[in-house]
């Protein structure tokens, strides 16, 4: 809390979104930091629902989410609004630069792409930070762990997913923004040092798992056109099965019943995904074929070979 309200302009316009908590943070925030607003709520309603109603309870025009989990650079919030100011034409979204807290040479995420099978991949992710290797420029996705929206479009477009709950939401809006014909911008001057997994644990975390498989899928069956969907879901499919079989050998069962409670979700709630989906595509204004070929989704041999590269650190 102290380095984002050091930033310019921030104290008064800082808000935390108390998301249930039982630890007291919120009154620890209101009497250490005084010039913070705190949005309370009394349960747990989910990164993506919290979000959506703290937004809906303020006026400032630009929103800037933030992870709690993350510190962040003196320069982080002048540099993530000055894209905005660079770049005004359909803008939906702008995101920086995120490091790990712990090894702030290695890269969280660099911007992302879209992938066909859902979700999203972290470009550079686990990757070596150098000095001009990132420049600023439009990609798929932003990471919503810090990542500044202008309040009437993000309302317009309705929020994130609500049946996210964590996990992909910041992902799918971005998705849903470019088919509306708006556009994502990377910012690599606005750097945030993230504590990888301090929220919801380890990526063999069940819950994690469960999320991932279940909002990945979510996003893909809303987003992507009808002709792409059945290559889409067979590549899922395996690589669903993979994954299953993978937890399976290593013994580890848990993880192994997560991934099939996240498909068993979907077959459940598969009639209101439909329906959400018919709202995506009746406003479409950009098709798949223009998030490929601009680098903005991913191929599926690209997100296999990715698949591959982070393999061990998964297994963690």
């Amino acid at each position: 809390m102290s380095s984002v309200l050091a930033q310019t302009g921030a104290r008064d316009q800082a808000y935390l979104v108390d998301n249930g908590s039982t630890d007291g943070s919120d009154e620890f925030v209101r009497q250490r930091f005084g010039g913070a607003k705190v949005i309370r709520f009394e349960h747990n309603l989910g990164f993506a629902e919290a979000y959506n109603r703290a937004v809906t309870s303020i006026t400032e025009e630009l929103v800037v989410f933030l992870n709690n989990d993350v510190e962040v650079d003196e320069n982080w919030l002048a540099e993530l609004k000055s894209g905005f100011n660079r770049s005004t034409d359909r803008l939906a979204a702008c995101g920086s630069k995120i490091l790990l807290y712990d090894d702030r040479e290695l890269i969280n995420h660099a911007g992302g792409k879209l992938l066909p099978i859902g979700g999203g991949v972290d470009l550079d992710l686990m990757q070596r930070d150098e000095q001009g290797k990132h420049r600023q420029g439009f990609v798929g996705c932003v990471s919503g762990a810090s990542m500044a929206v202008p309040r009437s479009f993000f309302l317009s477009l309705g929020g994130f997913d609500s049946d996210f709950f964590a996990y992909f939401e910041d992902v799918d809006f971005c998705w849903r923004a470019w088919l509306a014909g708006y556009r994502v911008l990377f910012v690599p001057s606005s750097r945030v040092f993230h504590k990888l997994g301090a929220t919801m644990g380890t990526f063999l975390s069940p819950e994690r798992l469960f999320l991932g498989e279940r909002n990945r899928l979510q996003s893909a069956l809303k987003n992507l056109e009808l002709r792409d969907l059945p290559v889409a879901l067979l590549a899922s499919c395996i690589y669903t099965l993979s994954r299953f079989v993978g937890f399976l050998r290593l013994r580890k069962i848990t993880a192994a019943l997560a991934i099939l409670r996240g498909d068993w979700w979907i077959i459940c709630h598969l009639p209101k995904i439909l329906t959400k989906r018919r709202c995506v595509q009746q406003s479409r204004r950009v098709h798949d074929a223009f998030l490929m070929n601009h680098g903005l989704m991913a191929s599926l041999a690209e997100g296999f070979r990715e698949f591959v590269r982070l393999a061990p650190l998964r297994s963690r």
